[in-house]
């Protein structure tokens, strides 16, 4: 019996400049996608998007924080690879989008249009950037039983996102993650500050709440015509709206629990399709011992896309 493909979409901390420079000079099919994004993303940025993903005056290292650039960025990266592997020959059974990653998934099950989830995005991330505080994001390395024996350490902080057991997110208030940042350093515990420098996930984002709701209130939703599996509520998705979309930015990230639920129900493939195989990493931890699932990237932080996806190739025709 065929295992079900899962293809996963990855969010906010997952950009990075020159995210596939490789694949968009040297590959035709991916340049052709990318160039189609642009052509939607730029009039709603007011600028290019692809000369701000590859601008030469920035390095790779730099950190890509502008919510509204880098929110159009992951999903015309994501939309693009999408497209690339279905010419491919690669099919998804079901779609598991990871907070911004749930409108990609939106998008490619035919939900609402590139062009309106673009849309949404950037609009979304104008409202976080004027009437939201600012924040900041850390990945935590550590059991998830430190929340319960540390409980102490993150008072002044919401738990954003749950990854597996020993990877964690939090985010709060600039200066009370960066002295929570201080402490975990001095205890030697492995934290990471991402690129995201607002609440989601948090109720710091609640003020812009009706506001995100009367935006997608413009929008239409069509059944999802393949089926879409939430890490917000765990589940399956089964009819969108503007509710579901506002939780997904909202809640909690359950990707623990919510790949668990899926491997409680057989043995999948898990291909990522993010632009940092962040959710293959996170899916590789997840996994029980002498599993038969499998999880495998198209790309990574590290470059060499073309190498990396003729990797994807090899290990996908090896199953």
């Amino acid at each position: 019996m065929k295992k079900p493909t899962v293809f996963m979409y990855s969010g906010q901390g997952s950009q990075y400049y020159h995210m596939t420079r490789e694949l968009y000079e040297q590959n035709p099919r991916f340049r052709l996608w990318m160039e189609h994004c642009d052509d939607i993303a730029s009039p709603v940025l007011g600028k290019s998007l692809l000369e701000t993903i590859f601008d030469p005056r920035v390095k790779k290292s730099d950190s890509f924080d502008s919510l509204a650039d880098s929110n159009a960025a992951l999903l015309c990266v994501e939309y693009s690879l999408t497209r690339l592997v279905q010419e491919m020959g690669y099919q998804a059974d079901f779609l598991l989008g990871y907070s911004l990653g749930e409108i990609t998934a939106a998008v490619v099950a035919e939900v609402f249009s590139l062009e309106l989830g673009l849309t949404f995005a950037v609009e979304f991330a104008r409202l976080l950037e004027k009437q939201t505080p600012r924040s900041s994001m850390l990945a935590v390395v550590s059991p998830l039983e430190l929340l319960r024996t540390r409980a102490s350490l993150f008072a002044k902080c919401w738990v954003t996102g749950t990854n597996f057991d020993g990877n964690f997110v939090v985010s709060g208030r600039v200066g009370d993650m960066e002295e929570l940042q201080r402490v975990l350093e001095r205890e030697n515990i492995l934290c990471q500050r991402l690129p995201v420098n607002y609440g989601v996930h948090t109720e710091l984002i609640d003020p812009v709440k009706e506001q995100c709701l009367r935006l997608l209130g413009t929008l239409s939703f069509s059944p999802p015509q393949i089926p879409l599996i939430s890490s917000v509520s765990t589940g399956r998705v089964d009819a969108m709206s503007a509710e579901r979309i506002w939780s997904a930015m909202r809640m909690p990230v359950e990707f623990f629990q919510t790949v668990e639920k899926m491997l409680a129900q057989g043995d999948a493939v898990f291909i990522d399709l993010g632009p940092s195989a962040t959710l293959a990493t996170f899916v590789k931890y997840i996994l029980p011992p002498n599993s038969h699932s499998t999880q495998i990237s198209t790309i990574n932080r590290f470059g060499n896309d073309l190498k990396t996806m003729k990797e994807f190739q090899a290990q996908t025709a090896c199953l």
